[in-house]
């Protein structure tokens, strides 16, 4: 499924706003009209329904098979002096106006007869409680009557809607449902647009870059979003401070141990030349370590360097096979003693423009952290591509791989995943994670991932804008 549409149909803050403002809307309209129903004492006639009609044809279909209008124009019923009991709801109104039971007319039947000249259809209407419907047309030896039912009713709700549903047309109840639509949308829009934009300052600030703040967006605004945007900017304003001096103090403690560090070697060398067979081992050992914290030391200063932007060369073009040719041909010396085979693919030559030295280290870092965990026997590969989308070097070991949950994370300084890459294998933990910065440098990505059989890829995209 594509992003987008993904995001359009998952159940997203903004949907859950939208669709509550409008069924409260909706709710709203109901309650109107229902407490309107209630209350109201100007009673609308709308049509009558379809079986209203039907029951009024009944009625008047009944009236003409007992020929009840011909026993009251020959007065057989007045002579009894009463009304049929299934006529007490009835009303059957001559030419002049009047009912020939003689029952008093409702000035309502006038409104609905009227309604029935306009429109020619019967009607409904309710007054007290009281349904009215007609009204139906009998005729008689030359004569028409017209025919109204009354019955009683409690529902006026059904009576207002049903006026809107006759009285309103469709387009004109799809118009207020799209002004009522995008009236929610532009509610709803100004309440999520302020966490839209504090989403994309926290991912910016994920990425790595500390100096994202969310003011710029929300510093306009006065309600509780500014208060929000104003601590998540003091909160990252705290964060880069504490990072940033704990870079500095890293790099300022990296600077100060280099000094004693070259003065226990000084020493360990003078007591060298007069130590002892026993001692010397020892001071073997000594020498061993130093050189390794050393080097530690200047991988630290290296990577606190590229993390503050800090890149003490000039941009150039270089062929990139070059570069990957003098690499690989100085790794095949540390494969071999461990007969461990290199086997590299090049492509067509490549031209790149960067940081010659950060690229050179970043991939000589990759390319012996493979080699130090391919077993004996086996073999690194090293290939180059170009594509449109840029420049990709792939160096792939034979090794165990890397659990999944820790792929991100071994360009993590000290990072250890697995027991295979703890530090009895060697290495200091920095190595890939100076790589990353050193590509980063270079406006590239580096990433990892497992191969099907076994071992571990790291694959390193390089922009071909650059070239």
């Amino acid at each position: 499924m594509l992003p987008w549409i993904r995001n359009l149909v998952r159940p997203s803050l903004f949907w859950k706003i939208f669709l509550w403002f409008w069924l409260a809307t909706l709710i709203t309209l109901t309650s109107v009209i229902f407490l309107y129903s209630l209350t109201g004492n100007d009673n609308k006639l709308v049509p009558a329904s379809d079986e209203e009609a039907k029951q009024l044809r009944q009625a008047a279909i009944n009236i003409q098979l007992r020929k009840i209008i011909d026993e009251y124009q020959t007065d057989s019923l007045l002579k009894i002096n009463r009304v049929p009991d299934d006529l007490d709801n009835t009303f059957i109104i001559d030419k002049n106006g009047e009912d020939l039971t003689g029952k008093e007319v409702p000035d309502v039947l006038y409104h609905l007869s009227s309604f029935y000249r306009n429109r020619n259809t019967p009607a409904m209407v309710v007054v007290d409680n009281m349904a009215y419907i007609g009204p139906e047309i009998v005729f008689n030896r030359g004569n028409y009557y017209l025919l109204f039912l009354q019955q009683k009713s409690q529902n006026q709700f059904t009576t207002v809607v049903s006026y809107l549903y006759h009285s309103v047309s469709a387009w004109h109840l799809l118009l207020a449902l799209g002004i009522s639509a995008l009236v929610c949308i532009a509610l709803t829009w100004y309440l999520t647009r302020p966490i839209h934009q504090l989403q994309k300052t926290t991912q910016a600030f994920a990425r790595g870059d500390l100096s994202a703040r969310s003011e710029r967006y929300l510093s306009k605004r006065q309600d509780e979003f500014a208060d929000l945007a104003e601590d998540f900017d003091l909160m990252a304003e705290r964060i880069e401070r504490i990072i940033h001096s704990q870079k500095r103090l890293l790099s300022d403690v990296s600077h100060e141990l280099r000094s004693p560090l070259t003065r226990m070697q000084i020493a360990a060398s003078l007591a060298q030349k007069t130590a002892s067979p026993e001692s010397r081992s020892h001071i073997d050992r000594i020498e061993l370590e130093v050189e390794r914290l050393d080097d530690m030391i200047g991988e630290l200063l290296q990577m606190a360097a590229l993390e503050r932007g800090h890149v003490n060369e000039d941009r150039a073009s270089f062929v990139l096979n070059d570069l990957l040719d003098v690499i690989v041909e100085d790794a095949k010396f540390e494969a071999e003693a461990h007969n461990k085979t290199i086997d590299y693919h090049s492509a067509s030559e490549i031209t790149f423009n960067g940081y010659y030295s950060l690229l050179a280290r970043a991939i000589e870092n990759v390319l012996r952290n493979a080699i130090r965990h391919t077993p004996d026997d086996t073999c690194v590969t090293v290939s180059t591509s170009e594509t449109e989308l840029g420049i990709e070097i792939k160096i792939c070991d034979s090794g165990h791989g890397v659990s999944e949950e820790h792929l991100e994370k071994i360009f993590d300084a000290f990072y250890r995943p697995t027991d295979a890459r703890e530090r009895t294998s060697g290495g200091t933990g920095l190595g890939l994670a100076i790589a990353k910065r050193g590509i980063e440098a270079n406006g590239g990505t580096i990433t990892a991932y497992n191969q099907a059989n076994s071992g571990l890829c790291v694959v390193i995209h390089l922009p071909k804008s650059r070239v």
